[in-house]
C-alpha cells in the first residue's frame, strides 16, 4: 500500500485512525475548538492539513495525557493561543508551560472559599456560577455524544 506523504492532506478516517479516537470526537471538537477547521469537500468530507493534525494531537494529549478539561483547554487558547499549544506540544513542554493552568481540587477550593469573603462576593459568586454553568454544558454534550454512540 502506498503512504502519503508528510505534507498531504488527511481525511476524518485517516485522523481518527492516528489518533486512536472515533471520528464523532473529532466532528465534537470542531464544534468546541475555533482554530479547528479542515477543509471540507463535496458532500461534506473533511480534509485535514499538517498543521490541523498536529493541533488535533496537541489537543489529545492534553486531553487524555494532561487530562484537562474542554473547557480548560479553551481557555488555554483564549489565554495563550494556538501558536502556545503548538509550540509546547512539539517541544514537549506542556508540563513546564502549562502548569499555571493545572486543574486540580485547589483551584475549585479558591473560588468556593472566596465566596464566603465579603469582599467581590457578588463578582465571584457570578464566575463561579458561569464556572459551574459551563461545566454543566460540558457534561450535556458529552451525554448526548454517548447517547448517539449506544444508539
Amino acid at each position: 500500500m502506498n503512504q502519503k506523504a508528510v505534507d498531504a492532506f488527511k481525511t476524518i478516517s485517516e485522523v481518527s485512525g492516528e489518533l486512536n479516537i472515533p471520528q464523532h470526537v473529532l466532528r465534537f471538537w470542531e464544534k468546541k475548538f475555533k482554530h479547528i477547521k479542515p477543509l471540507t469537500r463535496g458532500g461534506g468530507r473533511r480534509l485535514y492539513r499538517p498543521e490541523d493534525v498536529e493541533l488535533l494531537k496537541a489537543i489529545h494529549n492534553l486531553l487524555h495525557t494532561e487530562m484537562y478539561t474542554i473547557s480548560g483547554v479553551q481557555k488555554i487558547f483564549k489565554d495563550k493561543g494556538k501558536r502556545f499549544i503548538l509550540e509546547s506540544a512539539s517541544h514537549g513542554e506542556n508540563e513546564k508551560n502549562l502548569g499555571q493552568y493545572d486543574q486540580n481540587e485547589t483551584e475549585i477550593h479558591d473560588y468556593t472559599a472566596d465566596l464566603f469573603n465579603s469582599q467581590n462576593s457578588d463578582r465571584l459568586r457570578s464566575e463561579f456560577k458561569t464556572f459551574l454553568n459551563d461545566s454543566i454544558s460540558e457534561l450535556e454534550s458529552l451525554k448526548e455524544i454517548l447517547q448517539r454512540s449506544y444508539n
